[in-house]
């Protein structure tokens, strides 16, 4: 899916040839920066979503804090389910002890203290031994054996107010007390001695309860085995999360038991989620990205894909290729094959047109090479004509009037004829053309009975337009023409004439070299004579200047080149 980023459409082409359309768009007033429509739609889908992704951020949140919640509710339920079994199981014992002090109240009516104590630790597994007290703490009978309480702890279980009562001296063992005031001299005051050993075999049920337990006596571990670091629970229920070492999450809750000075401290493991409940918490995010992800991936399928597939044609059909056509690659969505059909519509139009143009301009190029090769064979029939008619003139200069005519006839035929072989992109061959007129006039001179010319040519290859044809041919047929004349004035019977033809950083230039000028400009424009008036007439018609050196002597003239296409 990553094409990528830079996704360009139609009307944003970047490519070369590009620069036009790009430069308009970047410039025009008042727009911004453009961006690539697979940008802009996630721009639109994350604005459009936006509530829906924070209400699933809020949901996911609040599920989490939740959870977490329900670990230390689930945990401080624990910590009361055992509380609530250890307290039943002392609670018991002092029930023990409560019979005792009411069914035994006549130990002194002839009853023996050591058969009722062994009948109640027989029913009470945990105690050890038993005493009777009066509501002063003096003692009325005990139980052989076991661990007793002093007299001063006696007095001071005598005088608690509250009825049920255990103290633990810091040994192995524990005293329970059981205090009602007394009628008629009858005990007041029941006091029984458990080992920590009974009490925790008492208390061994609670081991198979969810989680691990610790029961604290005071700041003594009886029961489980303290967490590392933990001292015995203070005064209120504490529940909080911990985190192992390892990673593994537990949650503990320690608080005292309601029987002082019993406390208890409970572990249980955090509860991982399962994997509904984590999707549950999860979906509306998943929703969320899903519909992103759907609705970009959709768009890129039915309008990126296909924007970008028609862009790449409409490229290659812009760069000259009739033959491209979008139906094939617009997408299947109906808006896209409509805007592709009738592209492909107008492509066909066009390319019916430029057919129809194509074959136009290859007949008007016929037509106009006919024209010319019918015109060129026209002025050489005119030619021949001049030249049967030269024969029979009377006298030499009507002779030479007739052959300045059919040099120049001739010079329009060699025009006519190079400009039927022009090329569409180089223009007529003004090197060949130069090289046909020069041949021409070494051929036509002699017949004018003027000299015998030997015509040097140097001619580098150059292309020139039908506007500068017909005047640089008049302007060499001249020259030359008027250097053959000069040279017979001054009764010379032969002449030699370089013509020169370069390529210079304006253009091209035309060089007439022949000592037959002499040290005065004879074409000047002030001059008077048939030849300067034609060939200053060309000058101006070709917007040049023509310059003459005596010192060589030699016509210079610089003239324009045809651009060339492609």
């Amino acid at each position: 899916m990553a094409e990528s980023a830079d996704i360009q459409v139609l009307g944003q082409d970047s490519g070369p040839g590009s620069g036009k359309g790009s430069g308009q768009g970047s410039g025009s007033k008042g727009s911004g920066p453009r961006r690539s429509l697979s940008f802009q739609l996630a721009v639109a889908l994350t604005l459009a979503l936006l509530p829906i992704g924070i209400l699933a951020a809020v949901l996911a949140a609040d599920g989490i804090r939740n959870a977490r919640e329900a670990e230390l509710v689930r945990a401080e339920n624990q910590f009361r389910a055992t509380a609530r079994v250890v307290d039943d199981l002392l609670n018991v014992d002092f029930l023990v002890l409560r019979a005792l002090l009411r069914n035994e109240s006549g130990l002194n009516d002839g009853r023996t203290c050591n058969t009722e104590a062994a009948n109640a630790l027989d029913d009470a597994e945990t105690f050890d031994s038993i005493i009777w007290a009066d509501s002063s703490g003096r003692t009325i009978c005990q139980s052989r054996g076991g661990t007793k309480p002093s007299a001063a702890e006696l007095t001071r279980l005598a005088a608690e107010s509250e009825r049920e009562n255990l103290i633990w001296p810091g040994g192995d063992h524990v005293f329970l007390a059981v205090r009602e005031e007394p009628e008629n001299g009858e005990p007041g005051l029941i006091v029984a001695t458990a080992s920590v050993s009974r009490l925790k075999a008492r208390l061994g049920e609670i081991a198979a309860m969810e989680g691990s337990t610790t029961v604290w006596l005071g700041d003594k571990a009886i029961l489980g085995t303290a967490p590392p670091g933990a001292a015995a629970p203070g005064g209120l229920l504490t529940v909080r999360r911990v985190n192992e070492p390892g990673g593994r999450g537990q949650v503990v809750a320690a608080g005292p038991l309601s029987i002082a000075p019993f406390a208890l401290t409970t572990i249980v493991p955090a509860a991982h989620l399962a994997a509904a409940d984590v999707l549950a918490i999860a979906a509306p995010s998943l929703m969320w990205i899903a519909a992103l992800l759907i609705g970009w991936m959709v768009v890129r399928r039915f309008v990126v894909r296909p924007l970008q597939n028609m862009a790449s044609g409409v490229r290659a059909y812009g760069a000259g290729d009739d033959r491209v056509r979008l139906s094939g690659r617009a997408g299947q969505t109906d808006e896209m094959q409509a805007f592709a059909e009738t592209f492909d519509a107008m492509a066909q139009d066009m390319a019916e047109a430029r057919q129809e143009v194509d074959a136009a301009l290859t007949e008007q190029r016929r037509l106009t090479r006919e024209i010319h090769h019918r015109v060129k064979n026209n002025l050489q029939i005119i030619a021949s004509l001049i030249s049967i008619q030269a024969r029979e003139a009377d006298g030499a200069d009507v002779a030479r009037a007739y052959a300045s005519i059919q040099m120049r006839v001739g010079a329009l035929s060699i025009v006519h004829r190079w400009l039927y072989e022009e090329s569409d992109t180089q223009g007529v061959n003004f090197t060949a053309l130069t090289h046909d007129l020069c041949a021409s006039l070494q051929q036509l001179i002699p017949t004018a009975k003027l000299v015998e010319p030997r015509i040097n040519t140097h001619l580098e290859r150059l292309h020139i337009s039908q506007d500068s044809a017909v005047p640089l041919a008049f302007l060499i047929t001249e020259v030359i023409a008027f250097a053959a004349r000069l040279a017979a004035a001054e009764g010379r019977g032969k002449m030699t004439i370089d013509v020169h033809v370069r390529r210079t950083e304006r253009g091209g230039e035309l060089q007439i070299c022949s000592d037959a000028f002499g040290e005065d400009d004879p074409l000047a424009p002030s001059q008077t004579r048939a030849a300067a008036r034609i060939v200053n007439g060309m000058v101006r018609q070709l917007r040049g200047r023509l310059t003459y050196d005596a010192d060589m002597p030699c016509y210079s003239f610089e003239f324009p080149l045809k651009p060339r296409l492609g």
